[in-house]
């Protein structure tokens, strides 16, 4: 048994007190926001005068601002599933064959990710109505989004495909199984965590993605453009109530993902 010394108990507490500095920095704005949801003044909690749930009446009975987080949702949704649908095929042909312009491929579906969002949202927007000739709303925003979420999908797919054992979807086929069948049957069940990762990854930075919805919107509102427009007239009440409700379906959401889809494990392990 190795003795502690009093350098490795410093080093300990050392660790600790920074451990709770970085989780202070990070978590105290957030339950700023939870705290003032329910506080009279809803704008500083001090000084602090009584607890009252008159703000989530108001905000749960503002018809436009619900309409605004069901539009949220659905764009959420249908944009990963375009990306995850785009993106699966994509880390497939990426990881398991060569063919020309695959690094171009790897690259420009990356790039989205990190191109910024006024200039991405810009040239989406020229393209949607100089090309397309589509006007900003419902099924641009679903595209924005799409390509938005394609990278975390091909990104987390392609990691998890690299790391699977190829020879036994190649046994597969030596029985018999046809391409799409060895697909189906064999690697796909040993991905469906990193699918299931890329598709959450696609769903949350679509829900909370401001910029580019910005641009692409047009007169449809969705959340996040809806809690600017609160914030520009200064109603702070259902911003924070909103900002609660949000951040507890998410923690409610990635809970799920990581005790029953053991999606962490495929994003941090590849596991």
């Amino acid at each position: 048994m190795v003795a502690t010394t009093g350098r490795d108990r410093l080093l300990s507490r050392a660790l600790s007190g920074w451990t709770v500095l970085v989780l202070a920095f990070l978590w105290i704005p957030l339950v700023f926001i939870v705290a003032l949801s329910v506080a009279e003044n809803a704008s500083t909690l001090f000084p602090f005068e009584g607890v009252t749930l008159a703000h989530y009446r108001a905000t749960l009975g503002d018809e436009e601002l619900l309409r605004s987080v069901a539009n949220s949702f659905t764009v959420a949704t249908l944009a990963a599933v375009v990306a995850t649908l785009t993106g699966v095929p994509g880390s497939v042909a990426l990881v398991r064959y060569d063919f020309p312009l695959a690094d171009v491929f790897r690259v420009g579906v990356v790039l989205p990710m990190v191109v910024p969002g006024v200039i991405l949202g810009i040239g989406l927007l020229i393209y949607f109505r100089s090309v397309l000739g589509v006007t900003p709303g419902f099924v641009p925003t679903v595209l924005t989004h799409a390509v938005y979420g394609l990278p975390f999908v091909v990104l987390l797919v392609s990691a998890r495909l690299a790391a699977f054992d190829e020879s036994l979807e190649e046994a597969a086929r030596d029985l018999g199984a046809s391409p799409l069948e060895a697909f189906w049957d064999v690697t796909l069940p040993q991905v469906v965590s990193a699918v299931a990762a890329g598709f959450l990854f696609a769903w949350i930075r679509s829900f909370e993605e401001f910029v580019r919805a910005y641009f692409v919107s047009g007169t449809m509102d969705v959340l996040t453009t809806s809690m600017y427009a609160m914030l520009a007239y200064g109603t702070a009440p259902k911003l924070n109530v909103i900002a609660t409700l949000v951040l507890f379906v998410l923690a409610l959401v990635l809970a799920v993902a990581m005790n029953v889809g053991d999606v962490v494990a495929a994003v941090t392990a590849g596991e």
